[in-house]
């Protein structure tokens, strides 16, 4: 009778455990991944729409942080690619190819290209780049006495054609001053290359690389504006005027 009492006791003592146990949370719902996009075109030659291929196509997240977002592809032989797996969000996108000028998405002029903005799921295709041949400015650097001028930087700055003002409706400033197109240095003869270039009227700085660096691609107009006019001192290199290419 004894062991009856203890077992229905613990029988009870098990119950109230049961009913005091808090009922188990729900799951919660796992958060959505969004649908993915695709991105698809040709690259071919501004001149006569011949296909470029191995050209480079990038898509480079608009803002960068510690976890930016980059997607390449490769075009094939008739100037296809695709880009697959992309996350929404806005993009700049650009093409490149070794011996043309680099084109971002939708650029016109003198102006930089769009931003590219997908959606959820978006499927963007026909995306055409037409990359124009690139051209160069070479030369030598030498100081009064003749000898060679190593590590120079030469800076090659874009003057925007009458076209250009026109159909970007440029500001004065923006008529008067050229813009940084690419850089060079000075090798160990006092040559350089500056490579890459679209045709068209350009001025040639040369600077002394002791100078501070600085960030080129950012802040390309301000460093403009900084260097025109700035002489080093070393060699009588300045600014020269109506270097045409191409």
């Amino acid at each position: 009778m004894r062991q009856a009492l203890l077992a229905l006791a613990s029988l009870a003592a098990v119950a109230t455990l049961f009913a005091q146990a808090p009922a188990p949370a729900p799951d919660k719902p796992r958060e959505q991944t969004p649908a993915l996009c695709t991105v698809s075109g040709r690259v071919v030659t501004a001149a006569d729409g011949t296909p470029l291929k191995s050209a480079r196509v990038i898509l480079g997240q608009e803002h960068e942080g510690r976890h930016s977002r980059n997607y390449a592809a490769r075009s094939d032989s008739d100037g296809h690619f695709t880009l697959k797996g992309i996350l929404p969000g806005r993009y700049k996108f650009f093409a490149l190819h070794n011996g043309y000028v680099d084109q971002e998405y939708k650029a016109n002029g003198v102006n930089g290209g769009a931003v590219l903005a997908l959606h959820p799921g978006e499927q963007l295709a026909d995306v055409l780049f037409r990359l124009t041949m690139a051209a160069v400015i070479t030369g030598r650097v030498t100081g009064e006495d003749g000898a060679a001028l190593v590590h120079l930087r030469l800076l090659a700055m874009y003057k925007p054609t009458d076209e250009e003002v026109i159909e970007e409706d440029l500001s004065e400033s923006q008529r008067q001053e050229p813009s940084w197109a690419s850089a060079a240095y000075t090798d160990d003869r006092g040559q350089y290359r500056i490579f890459g270039l679209k045709p068209g009227e350009y001025y040639v700085q040369a600077t002394d690389s002791l100078e501070p660096d600085h960030d080129f691609i950012a802040g390309r107009e301000a460093l403009a504006q900084e260097f025109l006019g700035y002489s080093s001192g070393l060699g009588r290199f300045d600014r020269l005027s109506a270097l045409r290419i191409g």
